[in-house]
């Protein structure tokens, strides 16, 4: 927190955008995307099979970890949402909302591809990917990306 005169400088602000206020606050922004973060290791912790199984193909398919990443792309979250249909063009969710279970894009996927997406909305999760070397799981869910070893 900045300090000015003596006077503690406010973190967050509100503005008027779009007709709309909006409550800019980086702390509260840092804390949900840690919490976002953590909850990804439960994500990852409920597809360990689907993992496993992953991991398997790529060495079977003879696939290293600098050419691909497992990938579990929660397929409602915005971010998730955008990759999964360029992975998986034109698939149909909806089978899987319907019948309660939330839709996940699950697979082998180009490391450079993914890499370069992950810098468009997740700076952290894609230096962490990049520094990798292993074959990394890649879990895009609530509102943020992480980075986990295979």
């Amino acid at each position: 927190m900045k300090v000015s005169g003596g006077l503690q400088e406010p973190q967050s602000v509100v503005r008027e955008i779009d007709g709309q206020l909006v409550l800019d606050d980086s702390a509260a922004f840092a804390m949900f995307q840690a919490v976002g973060k953590h909850n990804c290791q439960n994500t990852l912790n409920l597809q360990l099979d689907r993992v496993a199984h992953f991991k398997e193909r790529a060495a079977i398919r003879g696939l290293t970890a600098e050419e691909v990443v497992i990938t579990l792309i929660n397929v409602d979250d915005p971010h998730g949402a955008p990759l999964a249909e360029m992975l998986m063009p034109n698939h149909n969710w909806q089978v899987y909302r319907d019948a309660n279970e939330v839709p996940f894009a699950r697979g082998l996927s180009e490391r450079e591809g993914i890499q370069l997406v992950l810098e468009t909305f997740d700076p952290q999760a894609a230096e962490k990917l990049k520094n990798m070397i292993e074959l990394a799981v890649v879990v895009v869910d609530h509102g943020v990306a992480e980075i986990y070893p295979a």
